[in-house]
């Protein structure tokens, strides 16, 4: 899951601040006990990440690639990995990461998450430039572009006109500063879209399409750099740096 639907759980869950855990169980093997009766100070997301803020620990959910959530309801024929039961709602996560860690053991910073009002562009300017990585790489580095996934990744690159072999250091400025522009627009995109329950393909331009939509020629379907990630790109659009 990538940033954007993260950021769209938060919303959703944000009315659990507040609410007290009074039961918890689930195939977790954290210490899960160490949660109730502990009050939910806030609901937050970083890149990929839900988290939930307790006193001196934070809740943290990875939704991996098939990971969900129910509210008040069970998946048929799932086991919770966690369930949290307040109150009066019962909150189920399903085919998730779940890590309880210690406020000075985790690096919260909304300076590079792409859906934080914080993120940084000089900051993460600077990561690119000074980078001897691909491209393609550096979208998908969680410590630069916190929330960026493979399919932000590739429109980003397309509608910058950057190919995703280019070194991040040969990269102009300005080039640099359109790709960083593109990956916020279409993560926000992204969120709209699933915000109003519409389907993501109609906003797509180069993921999962056979030819370009600006010069009609193949579109090349490669995994490329060290993640070995599946890109869609046209060599005729999209510029090597």
């Amino acid at each position: 899951m990538e940033g954007p639907g993260v950021y769209l759980i938060k919303e959703k869950l944000s009315f659990l601040k507040g609410k007290i855990p009074i039961m918890v169980s689930g195939n977790t093997k954290e210490k899960k006990e160490l949660l109730i009766g502990k009050k939910v100070l806030d609901v937050k997301s970083m890149g990929k990440y839900l988290i939930l803020e307790f006193d001196s620990f934070y809740l943290v959910i990875h939704f991996l690639m098939y990971g969900s959530f129910r509210i008040n309801q069970k998946r048929k024929g799932k086991k919770e990995r966690l369930s949290l039961k307040f109150k009066d709602t019962v909150l189920n996560f399903y085919n998730t990461s779940v890590k309880i860690i210690e406020k000075d053991n985790f690096r919260y910073d909304p300076t590079i998450d792409i859906m934080s009002k914080e993120f940084d562009k000089l900051k993460t300017k600077e990561m690119v430039k000074n980078s001897d990585d691909f491209i393609c790489d550096l979208l998908l580095n969680q410590n630069i572009f916190a929330g960026i996934g493979n399919i932000i990744k590739n429109e980003a690159l397309f509608r910058a006109k950057i190919h995703p072999l280019s070194i991040g250091k040969n990269i102009p400025s300005e080039d640099i500063d359109k790709l960083i522009q593109e990956s916020l627009s279409f993560s926000y995109d992204f969120y709209l879209v699933r915000k109003k329950n519409l389907r993501l393909k109609e906003k797509l331009v180069i993921y999962g399409k056979k030819f370009c939509p600006n010069c009609q020629t193949r579109i090349n379907i490669k995994y490329l750099g060290k993640t070995k990630r599946r890109t869609y790109f046209c060599e005729t659009c999209q510029r090597l740096f």
